[in-house]
């Protein structure tokens, strides 16, 4: 082989290890939006004045040189989130929100941007009346100053607006209940129940005081055969499930006090969420996994044979699923629903206002009905107006 010919294949040789080494330089710094990894929902209360929130551009490293961050609205980013997460989310139209900026710099030796400031105004009547949930989805879309990656998993973020939803909640005096039955027994392992309630005297020495029943209807089949049991136990949240003693919840419920409440049982894992957030999980309890859930008793009322209850309960937002729901499906709907989504069984807005019926929402026919316990004074509805955005 001649000289030229070597030349030849190590001149080829070193431009391509050229090539290479420039395509595949290891990037040695990335973007994402602070916070968007650990949850990349953010729920902001849009009441009557102005709502504010902000994010963070942030680098893994100090930049070496200025950087210039580009966001920007994109629904690609909404429409991926409803995707993952079986939401139902839109666009809220850009005349009910501002951005403070959609350029950002994080300067030379630093490792975040100044705040970027999101402000909600308050929503028209005409747009509330829609009963659609609506979401503001930031992404970064550049960076330019040098060259660095912008981890995908975390470049967006969504802002989901949480109205104000005013509205009237049921008032129990301790002598009343609510109760239905449902023709059809429903048979599973896996379900949800979920409420918002509030309790007008929870002392330590009031014991069983019952909120929540719902059993089989099987003759002689016992808790076992199915049966799903709520009370303040004291000043203790408790829980029974199909046999089992008992699970409490971590918190100390509070007098005068709204809680959102939900129960998830999915094939023998059961799991207590407080106002959305998880707040105890059991694994591998013992009771009856499958169980026959028909009678459905809410606010047990104080009677001869049950004279425990000591409170007036308020109630508002009842369902029953017949599907596991998810921490972030629970947080996201916990004052409102669409009453035709997947999986819900029934539901019990307790907004009515005035009477002794109470629809079911989901038109599945449901429908509670007010009662009193053996013997005790009947008395009328009362009812309450009530805000989600406080107690």
């Amino acid at each position: 082989m001649n000289k030229t010919m070597l030349c030849g294949i190590a001149l080829a040789a070193a431009f391509l290890s050229g090539c290479s080494n420039a395509e595949y330089k290891p990037l040695d710094n990335s973007l994402y939006i602070s916070g968007a990894a650990a949850d990349p929902l953010r729920i902001i209360t849009v009441g009557d004045a102005n709502s504010t929130t902000s994010i963070l551009v942030r680098t893994a490293a100090p930049a070496k040189q200025t950087l210039t961050v580009n966001l920007a609205v994109q629904q690609s980013a909404l429409d991926a989130y409803n995707k993952r997460n079986d939401a139902n989310y839109e666009l809220l139209p850009a005349e009910f929100y501002t951005l403070s900026a959609t350029s950002l710099t994080i300067e030379q030796g630093k490792v975040s941007t100044p705040e970027l400031t999101v402000t909600i105004k308050p929503f028209t009547e005409e747009l509330s009346k829609t009963g659609k949930k609506y979401a503001i989805p930031l992404s970064i879309v550049s960076v330019s100053g040098a060259d660095l990656s912008i981890l995908q998993g975390e470049k967006d973020f969504i802002i989901a607006c949480d109205q104000v939803i005013k509205t009237k909640a049921i008032k129990l005096l301790p002598q009343q209940g609510m109760k239905t039955s449902f023709a059809d027994g429903i048979k599973t392992d896996t379900w949800s129940v979920e409420m918002r309630i509030k309790s007008d005297n929870i002392r330590p020495e009031y014991n069983n005081q019952s909120f929540m029943g719902i059993s089989s209807g099987i003759a002689g089949g016992g808790e076992a055969s199915g049966f799903i049991f709520g009370r303040w136990e004291g000043d203790v949240l408790q829980f029974k499930v199909n046999g089992h003693d008992g699970v409490s919840a971590t918190i100390k419920p509070e007098t005068n006090k709204w809680y959102h409440v939900a129960l998830v049982c999915a094939n023998g894992t059961l799991s207590i969420y407080i106002n959305g957030q998880l707040n105890k999980q059991e694994q591998n309890l013992k009771f009856a996994t499958v169980g026959q859930y028909k009678d459905f008793t809410f606010a047990y009322p104080r009677w001869a044979n049950h004279p425990y209850r000591k409170s007036n309960y308020y109630m508002s937002e009842i369902r029953f699923w017949n599907r596991a729901l998810t921490a972030a499906q629970i947080r996201r709907n916990r004052f409102s629903i669409d009453p035709a989504t997947t999986g819900l069984v029934a539901y019990w807005k307790l907004n009515e206002g005035e009477g002794t019926t109470f629809k079911d929402a989901t038109g599945h026919g449901h429908d509670l009905e007010l009662y009193h316990g053996a013997n005790q004074r009947n008395a009328a509805s009362q009812w309450v107006d009530i805000r989600s955005d406080e107690d």
